[in-house]
């Protein structure tokens, strides 16, 4: 009897173990130690971007001009700022110098080419040129809590800070299958990560980008469960057809004075 208690606990053991691992992230991942991030943070400005662009001197009277579309030194709210648009061609229309190339550039190159090209044309001394994007957003849908749009200030957002920001993924929710979707222009990226492997660390996913759409797919049972609930109007419906035809025969063959005369 003892040995049979003994070896009940180790079952029990073993399924929370197992519980624990299914529901851990970064499981794998070496603990007190340093490890590098292969996939660095990346600013690239694209098509679609909204820029935010301000230039500082130490003469500010010579900076008016180039700050008109941040409405910079007025009294206004953030949701005022008007911003710099990159369009489809990735080029941006930049106060007195013209069109700009933006797409391709990190936000930083973005602002030395522009503090180069004001002191070129003699039209800034010493111009310190600010690169931010105003729409940064990504989207978390699927098995997390609070599926919802997730907006940065930052600009820099890993996928387990918009994890965390939807209230953490449900305990119907796959940790070792999350899907981000990535948009280039007339194109789409799909990569699936582990989040319980420390493989996550090294994917290109790790940071998300501007427009991101995270996709936390659900377990087999949700799956049934939703199936189930989906479906069971119409097996309530089948059901009553069923019986009121079952019904109808009955009464046909069975209570119609005709048909037992018949």
């Amino acid at each position: 009897m003892r040995r049979w208690t003994y070896i009940a606990v180790a079952v029990l053991l073993c399924a929370s173990c197992g519980t624990q691992q299914k529901y851990a992230y970064l499981k794998d991942a070496p603990r007190n130690e340093e490890m590098p991030i292969e996939n660095n943070y990346s600013s690239l400005v694209f098509p679609g971007d909204l820029l935010y662009l301000y230039v500082s001197s130490n003469m500010p009277e010579s900076v008016i001009p180039f700050n008109e579309e941040t409405n910079m030194g007025k009294a206004v709210e953030k949701t005022e700022i008007k911003g710099y648009r990159v369009n489809q061609e990735g080029k941006i229309h930049f106060p007195i110098l013209g069109e700009v190339q933006a797409a391709g550039l990190t936000r930083d190159d973005l602002a030395r080419y522009i503090e180069t090209r004001l002191k070129e044309q003699k039209l800034v001394k010493d111009p310190v040129v600010t690169a931010k994007l105003m729409n940064f957003h990504v989207s978390v849908i699927g098995e997390v809590t609070q599926p919802r749009v997730l907006f940065s200030d930052g600009n820099r957002l890993t996928i387990f800070e918009a994890i965390a920001q939807c209230g953490d993924i449900t305990m119907y929710g796959m940790r070792d299958m999350v899907t981000v979707m990535r948009f280039h222009g007339d194109s789409v990226r799909v990569d699936t990560l582990d989040l319980t492997s420390k493989s996550t660390l090294d994917s290109p996913c790790y940071y998300l980008q501007q427009g991101d759409i995270v996709y936390v797919e659900p377990t087999r049972k949700k799956k049934r469960e939703a199936y189930r609930n989906e479906n069971w109007p119409k097996y309530i419906s089948t059901g009553a057809s069923a019986i009121q035809l079952a019904y109808l025969i009955y009464y046909k063959y069975a209570l119609d004075p005709k048909t037992r005369r018949n």
